[in-house]
């Protein structure tokens, strides 16, 4: 009996994604004018790609889980628990990767200083703050929970499709590639917190039916949260 090929697409796809992410946000990195936007343009512009791809199989957002056919209380009670159990478990993740990672491997002050700069004058100022909150939905709740979520999981699941375990596999390289994306900015901790994240927020997306609205809209609020705490000048 012959084994069927792995079909091309997928890995198209894949590719395509992924180089956009990661070449585009490296070129970006090279320069102070776009160092701080980097992570933002470059999974817009993945996004797109992602999109684009989708559209050319005629695909939308819908068929990955950017709809939800159950009931209210559904929606509503997975939501709140992606909600606190990212939370939860994204602190003690942060907070135990803080005490096992060396300082030398932390993230160079300088980027730290750059990025802690863009939230500078948020405390007080409500514009400012608007301005991020709009960016943490558009770009965290939406952006990255359709690209990773939804796009690379399923997309990792297809080409892994003939290995044993696929889905798991698929879930655990999204999650390492979304703590990767951060790390630019937050160091190792921060890929550990972030991937840890990632990790649970695609076991959340698959043990739901693979929807993605209760992660966009949980990941949008936890965002708000820490936006809102800043600018009450609760958190700096």
């Amino acid at each position: 009996m012959s084994i069927k090929p792995i079909k091309q697409q997928p890995i198209k796809d894949l590719l395509l994604v992924l180089a956009t992410l990661f070449i585009l946000k490296w070129l970006l990195l090279q320069f102070d004018v776009t160092w701080t936007l980097a992570g933002p343009i470059s999974l817009l512009s993945a996004l797109a790609v992602a999109t684009w791809r989708l559209k050319r199989q005629g695909q939308s957002w819908r068929d990955l889980g950017l709809t939800y056919t159950g009931s209210k209380l559904s929606l509503t009670l997975w939501t709140l628990g992606a909600l606190v159990s990212t939370i939860l478990i994204g602190n003690i993740a942060q907070s135990l990767a803080s005490q096992l990672i060396p300082e030398t491997t932390s993230i160079d002050q300088s980027n730290l200083d750059a990025m802690s700069n863009r939230f500078i004058n948020v405390p007080g100022n409500f514009l400012v703050y608007f301005f991020w909150i709009v960016v943490a939905w558009v770009i965290g709740g939406v952006t990255e929970e359709l690209l990773f979520r939804g796009f690379l999981i399923n997309r990792f699941e297809k080409v892994l499709i003939k290995i044993p375990f696929a889905i798991a596999i698929a879930i655990v390289l999204q999650a390492l590639i979304f703590g990767q994306q951060h790390m630019y900015y937050q160091g190792w901790v921060g890929f550990a917190a972030t991937g840890v994240i990632g990790l649970l927020s695609g076991v959340i997306y698959v043990f739901s039916r693979r929807r993605l609205l209760p992660l966009v809209i949980s990941h949008g609020l936890a965002n708000s949260l820490g936006l809102t705490l800043m600018y009450l000048g609760v958190q700096t």
